[in-house]
């Protein structure tokens, strides 16, 4: 890497870049659900009065290229908190500079400074590219764990049923 790495706390400023790049990551991913995050979603969520994650920026010289999103978390297992990362997402331009693993290093410091029991995320099954790289810095495949989720709509389904 010629330039300097510039890893940064995101800012509300940061609020339409962050969009853009999550529209990027989309996207890249394909993902396989629509987008529906709003500018006013980013200002509130994560900086309000009760942010719900955290978010880096990161810049190879002056260019935007990339972005995280991690929250903590807590496991009952280890009676620790733990780091969850949501997203890391390096513009592919950007990509085989060695950022995604200078910015895993430093949430890694991070969940080592918060104390962590665990610092975690997902990857999708089809990016073998992302499960290689992680496998490649040491990162375990939970393969005995599978994730569940209701969307917004099945959140009210559920509530409505089973809260009774």
């Amino acid at each position: 890497m010629t330039t300097e790495l510039e890893i940064k706390e995101a800012e509300k400023a940061d609020v339409p870049l962050l969009l853009s790049l999550i529209k990027e990551l989309a996207e890249a991913e394909k993902f396989p659900f629509e987008i529906s995050v709003t500018k006013a979603d980013l200002e509130q969520n994560l900086f309000g009065e009760h942010p719900a994650a955290e978010v880096l920026v990161f810049y190879l010289g002056k260019q935007p290229a990339g972005f995280a999103v991690f929250y903590q978390t807590f496991a009952t297992t280890t009676g620790k908190k733990g780091l969850h990362l949501d997203d890391l997402y390096v513009r592919p331009q950007f990509q085989g500079n060695g950022i995604g693993k200078k910015v895993l290093g430093h949430l890694a410091s991070l969940a080592n400074e918060r104390d962590c029991g665990r610092f975690e995320w997902w990857a999708l099954e089809w990016n073998e590219k992302a499960i290689g790289f992680y496998e490649n810095i040491g990162a375990r495949n939970m393969q005995e764990l599978r994730i569940f989720r209701l969307q917004q709509e099945d959140i009210r389904n559920v509530s409505d049923r089973l809260d009774k």
